[in-house]
């Protein structure tokens, strides 16, 4: 049964988003130890679903959202949980109208079309509306942000109040991609738990179901090009992102900046409407730098690691400043491929 949701900033074209789907697949080792805790009377009031981007933590937080919240389960093939969409419980969650449950996002624009670029003190806010109208409630009382990487510091100070005195029977499920992110008060206040990305046979899995119109052969190049994450296969697969990593790749693998090459790739990616497609390509430099990271750890370079993680860092929060600031994107792809080339520079010394 299809649900009609409201349109979030991250909503994926006809694709159902994490409040409307019926079935969570993967990731059971982490929601297993969110069922343990329910089960054992130790349920903390507020856990960090820690892990990269669209693999998943969103649907796992609203999947348990719905089994606190009484409803009915199914029998779903190879799925983690699954649910009746018959449900009325179902079709409240997915339509922002149960009483119980509430999305924290980034909201839309109060003029004109699109959403907002952070999460807002005024969003945080609304929780103590929230809590206030629901307090007679004997059940659970959900808060789901989603993702806590795009609170501003006032929304962030305003969670981090609530956390420190929850109300009662009050639950936080805090979606986070990236840790460093958040404030460490906040961190210090929630029991973390790790999602890692989604093994091939999973991820193929959950884009059957989540994206039945895809062929075999689609599916399969998407699962061989997304590193484990749900999201990424699907924008690649609707923006060309197959096509921009191939272009990427020798770009980034010469032994010396190839300026040409990186700017006629830049003119085509800052075209009008191409906004999903530079993202893919920033997100793969990224990922490039995030894994010179981890072979330099596996081949007992310290230094190598630390000086790719810091750029990680610091390349991710300059980028995330440029697109708030609305700066000149195609200097923004040049300076990261300009600053990974001088980080990997090193890789030819020897040559």
């Amino acid at each position: 049964m299809a649900f009609t949701t409201l349109p979030e900033h991250d909503d994926l074209g006809a694709v159902v988003p994490p409040k409307a789907r019926l079935a969570l697949y993967g990731h059971e080792a982490a929601f297993a130890e969110l069922i343990r805790a329910r089960s054992e009377k130790r349920l903390h009031h507020a856990w960090l679903l820690q892990g990269p981007r669209g693999i998943g933590k969103a649907t796992a937080a609203f999947a348990f959202a719905r089994l606190l919240l009484n409803a009915r389960t199914a029998d779903g093939e190879g799925a983690t949980a699954s649910f009746f969409s018959e449900d009325p419980v179902i079709r409240q969650i997915a339509t922002d109208a149960h009483p119980g449950l509430i999305h924290v996002t980034r909201a839309a624009q109060e003029r004109g079309s699109g959403f907002r670029t952070q999460i807002t003190v005024e969003e945080v806010r609304r929780l103590a509306r929230f809590f206030h109208a629901t307090g007679a409630s004997d059940s659970y009382r959900i808060a789901i942000v989603d993702p806590a990487d795009d609170m501003n510091r006032n929304a962030a100070n305003a969670l981090l109040k609530m956390l420190e005195e929850p109300p009662d029977r009050a639950l936080f499920l805090i979606v986070n991609h990236t840790p460093g992110r958040l404030l460490p008060t906040i961190r210090s206040r929630c029991r973390a738990l790790r999602f890692d990305p989604l093994d091939p046979l999973t991820l193929d899995r959950t884009l059957a179901a989540i994206a039945p119109t895809l062929s075999d052969q689609e599916r399969q190049a998407m699962v061989g090009a997304s590193e484990g994450s749900v999201r990424r296969a699907l924008v690649m697969e609707e923006h060309g992102g197959i096509e921009i990593v191939d272009a990427l790749e020798p770009l980034l693998d010469a032994d010396r900046p190839d300026w040409n090459g990186i700017a006629a790739l830049a003119d085509q990616l800052t075209l009008k409407g191409r906004e999903a497609s530079f993202d893919l390509a920033i997100d793969s430099i990224l990922s490039t730098i995030a894994k010179a990271s981890v072979a330099a750890v596996d081949a007992g370079d310290g230094a190598r690691a630390a000086r790719f993680a810091a750029l990680w860092q610091s390349e991710s929060a300059r980028i995330r400043e440029a697109i708030a600031y609305n700066l000149d994107r195609k200097q923004v792809l040049l300076t990261l491929y300009d600053a990974y080339h001088a980080a990997a520079a090193d890789r030819f010394e020897s040559a």
